[in-house]
């Protein structure tokens, strides 16, 4: 008779083992050291492929997804003095002289054909990113020029787009942006700017302190706080961000809304950004609108926490002699090293 081979006989499992006695006896001579694991193996075969069988079938099987926790909501407490120092800051800003407030979105918007107006001010928020106000302005300006709606901007070529933009940080990006954007709003929401922090984030290029932006300087709704780097840094530096900071933005805007009385947020973004603005670039102009203000010695605090050196920017500009008696008695106190 024709015996089966050996891996046959392995592969069949145990019960291939009882029908092969033949096997059994070629190593029935061999001592039951040799036999056992010969035993445990083809008697083993069945199960391995059984297990293999049902890990392979999970695998194939689609694992859901973990639901996400909802976040919590954060509770902050006021901080104390918040509001004078408020009110100080307004007060600083309501010459409206810094950069933000000839360049920014909300002039982009009032030079535009009233049925045209949401749109401008979309695409300057949308190269508005990594690009000084001046640029924003030069580009916007070219834009107007060009032609600037939903209809004029999917008729223009992407290198003519291009041209047009390349002074603005990411241009690359943003020509492909703003195309596939319009093409959306003119597909999608019958060429209207869409209204709606929802449909405002699903067009590309477009995150939430712009959306929020537009939402207020276009249709009057104040949604969130809009915090941009400028916010971001100052809020750090007035304690208004948590008793721990914040990193990022985003987290800042999550920080401010959780204490600060809605009634304000409207102005937050303005006001704070053209502070930031003329900290950073306009000093003296700031120095001496702390010396003329109504609490000189409160501005000149503010200032300072705010990453102004008093002292030396007075000194700079020649101020240390005409406001002696302001400056000294702030730059002596405890506090203006602070």
């Amino acid at each position: 008779p024709r015996f089966p081979t050996l891996p046959s006989v392995v592969g069949d499992g145990a019960a291939s083992m009882r029908r092969a006695p033949w096997l059994l006896a070629l190593v029935s001579p061999v001592s039951a050291f040799t036999q056992a694991p010969l035993r445990r193996f083809a008697a083993s075969r069945a199960p391995m492929l059984h297990t293999t069988a049902v890990v392979n079938a999970r695998a194939e099987s689609p694992t859901p997804p973990k639901a996400k926790r909802p976040r919590a909501a954060l509770e902050l407490s006021p901080p104390d003095g918040w509001r004078d120092t408020w009110d100080m800051i307004v007060e600083l800003r309501a010459d409206r002289t810094a950069v933000v407030d000839a360049m920014g979105t909300e002039q982009a918007a009032l030079q535009a054909p009233a049925e045209d107006r949401a749109y401008h001010a979309l695409v300057s928020l949308m190269i508005s990113s990594q690009t000084k106000d001046t640029v924003n302005a030069a580009t916007m300006a070219k834009l107007r020029a060009h032609g600037l709606s939903v209809r004029s901007i999917l008729a223009t070529e992407d290198e003519v787009l291009h041209e047009l933009i390349r002074a603005v940080g990411f241009h690359n990006n943003k020509v492909r942006y703003i195309k596939e954007a319009t093409r959306i709003i003119a597909e999608e929401h019958g060429g209207r700017v869409p209204d709606t922090m929802e449909h405002l984030l699903a067009l590309p290029g477009v995150g939430p302190k712009m959306a929020l932006i537009l939402l207020n300087v276009v249709y009057g709704r104040c949604e969130g706080i809009s915090v941009d780097t400028h916010v971001h840094r100052l809020c750090n530096a007035l304690g208004w961000a948590g008793p721990e900071g914040t990193k990022t933005p985003e987290k800042t805007r999550a920080a401010l809304e959780a204490w600060m009385p809605r009634e304000v947020w409207p102005e937050v973004n303005l006001v704070l950004v053209g502070l930031g603005q003329e900290l950073q670039t306009e000093r003296e102009k700031l120095l001496r609108k702390c010396l003329a203000a109504s609490d000189p010695a409160r501005a000149l605090a503010l200032a300072q926490r705010c990453g102004m050196d008093v002292g030396k920017e007075a000194k700079k500009a020649g101020l240390l002699d005409l406001h002696a008696k302001t400056l000294a008695a702030f730059l002596s106190a405890p506090e203006a090293g602070a």
